[in-house]
């Protein structure tokens, strides 16, 4: 795990580097800028033939920058600092480096006003690489003055750019918005990923990321308790079968789902927990859809269930499911359910009496509003995974309100109601009862598709049913569902992305992550 980091987290992670561990600052200053160097190096192999202009502010991420021009000059490279301050103001650490550049001769454009600032616009113009090294991590408000001339003005040359840290403008801590901001093409941060950069949508503008290493020792981040999801973290979840099992060694999954009209989210929710590996997937459904599904699907086991005259069902069916749910490992519910009053009655009196753990998705969401106190009092793990607008109904909030403050309501919902939660979406993001989070790197905007979530609620329920814990078990069908979108979209493309093009995928995400490249159609294996 990647811990992610607030401007508060990394600012003391910084302290303690600097105070306790004796690391100077302006070491760490040194060691940033040496990165960037690198990356630039890496990044652009005809950059000797380029001319960088660097755009850098008064404080550190302008130090950076000063270290980044006295590195690029020492290896012939045509490059230019644009400081956007008098030399005099610069203080701390990038004041030492200021006069280093200042003696090694490197040339210094000072601009601290607009009509300075529209007298370099024509040279500004040459530049074939710019370094945005102008604001760091602690902005929390837009950024005003000829800083939003001079950032709107380098967005619109179109130019290859690098910001240092974070792209400037951006929050470090929110996804949100907040103003005008540098639109990288690549971002290089130092010690710790910060949750702006991987929440949308400003994570859009972050480019490509880079996480390097300034000589902060990686334990300091050991309470910080948002993290972003590894591969190798889930590759350590999947394990060898033991050539001697069977079925029986692999869990049984029952599925509660399915309306009529609404049929193929509970085949989707099935297969897919198949297709994950549970030895067995018992579908139990409206009765008037039995006949269909045995033929259609027929590795999947059906449950007959009494219906409600809209096709749904029925309360009655309670007695039924707890007598099947006995001989079962999980219980998930909710594709394709509906919201017919008697149908919600069932989820009540079925959350009441279950002994198993249960996912709850889709309908089961939109029907849970009235027994979410009931929640707090459960002992069995639960596990809920809405996207936005099933989230923002179930507590009565906006979908903006709960995109932009997504970590922080996740985690306090995830406490309050003894859950485990994952909030569908760009960088889906999940959170567990006792406060830790977890940030999901996987995954294409081809997967806004109807019956995408009810093939995740499979894949969870299913890695459950095989002894994964509720924990393990979310996390890596989150990751492992991204993945296989991702690897569906390489061959299909985004737009003609389906759900089953998701589920059939699966096969191909559990290879890579395990490393089984042998016969394995992935692109760049």
């Amino acid at each position: 795990m990647i811990k992610v980091v607030t401007a508060e987290e990394m600012q003391e992670i910084d302290r303690k580097t600097i105070e306790d561990l004796g690391i100077p600052g302006i070491v760490l200053m040194e060691n940033a800028g040496i990165q960037v160097v690198r990356v630039l190096l890496e990044r652009y192999k005809d950059i000797s033939n380029r001319r960088i202009g660097i755009f850098a502010g008064k404080g550190n991420n302008g130090g950076d920058g000063m270290v980044i021009a006295r590195h690029l000059v020492n290896k012939g490279i045509n490059t230019t600092l644009f400081l956007l301050a008098k030399k005099e103001v610069v203080s701390g650490d990038a004041k030492t480096n200021m006069r280093i550049v200042t003696e090694m001769g490197i040339r210094v454009v000072e601009i601290d006003s607009l009509e300075e600032f529209e007298s370099y616009k024509k040279e500004i113009l040459h530049c074939n690489i710019i370094v945005d090294a102008i604001l760091g991590t602690g902005l929390n408000s837009p950024v005003k003055g000829y800083y939003k001339d001079i950032i709107s003005f380098l967005n619109n040359l179109g130019r290859l750019t690098l910001s240092v840290d974070i792209p400037s403008g951006l929050s470090s801590d929110v996804g949100e918005i907040i103003g005008e901001h540098i639109k990288a093409d690549i971002t290089v941060t130092f010690g710790f990923p910060k949750r702006g950069h991987l929440l949308y949508p400003g994570a859009k503008y972050v480019g490509r990321l880079e996480v390097v290493d300034i000589s902060i020792p990686k334990r300091l981040g050991d309470g910080v308790r948002v993290n972003l999801i590894e591969e190798e973290d889930i590759r350590s979840l999947l394990h060898p079968r033991d050539p001697d099992s069977h079925k029986g060694n692999y869990g049984h999954v029952l599925v509660v789902a399915g309306s009529i009209g609404k049929g193929g989210a509970s085949a989707l929710a099935s297969l897919s927990a198949l297709k994950i590996g549970a030895g067995l997937v018992t579908l139990a459904l409206p009765e008037g859809m039995n006949l269909a599904v045995e033929v259609g699907i027929p590795e999947v086991m059906t449950l007959p269930l009494p219906q409600t005259n809209e096709g749904t069902i029925d309360l009655s069916a309670k007695d039924k499911i707890l007598d099947s749910l006995e001989r079962k490992d999980v219980l998930l519910i909710g594709p394709g359910l509906s919201t017919h009053p008697r149908t919600v009655m069932l989820l009540g009196e079925l959350l009441r009496a279950v002994n198993s753990p249960i996912v709850i998705d889709a309908d089961g969401i939109n029907g849970l509003k009235a027994y979410l106190e009931l929640l707090k009092d459960l002992s069995i793990p639960i596990i809920m995974t809405p996207h936005p607008g099933e989230m923002a109904r179930l507590i009565g909030i906006s979908v903006k309100e709960l995109k932009d403050n997504r970590l922080e309501l996740a985690q306090n919902l995830a406490y309050r109601y003894n859950i485990y939660l994952a909030i569908k979406g760009s960088r889906t993001v999940i959170a567990e009862p006792e406060g830790e989070m977890y940030i999901n790197p996987t995954g294409n905007p081809g997967m806004a598709t109807a019956g995408a979530g009810d093939v995740l609620s499979g894949m969870i329920a299913s890695l459950i049913s095989q002894k994964l814990s509720s924990s393990n078990a979310l996390r890596c069908a989150v990751y492992l569902h991204g993945l296989a979108g991702d690897i569906a979209s390489t061959h299909l493309g985004q737009m003609s992305l389906m759900a089953g093009d998701i589920l059939s995928s699966i096969p191909e995400a559990i290879r890579k992550v395990k490393g089984e490249r042998d016969n394995c159609n992935i692109q760049g294996a």
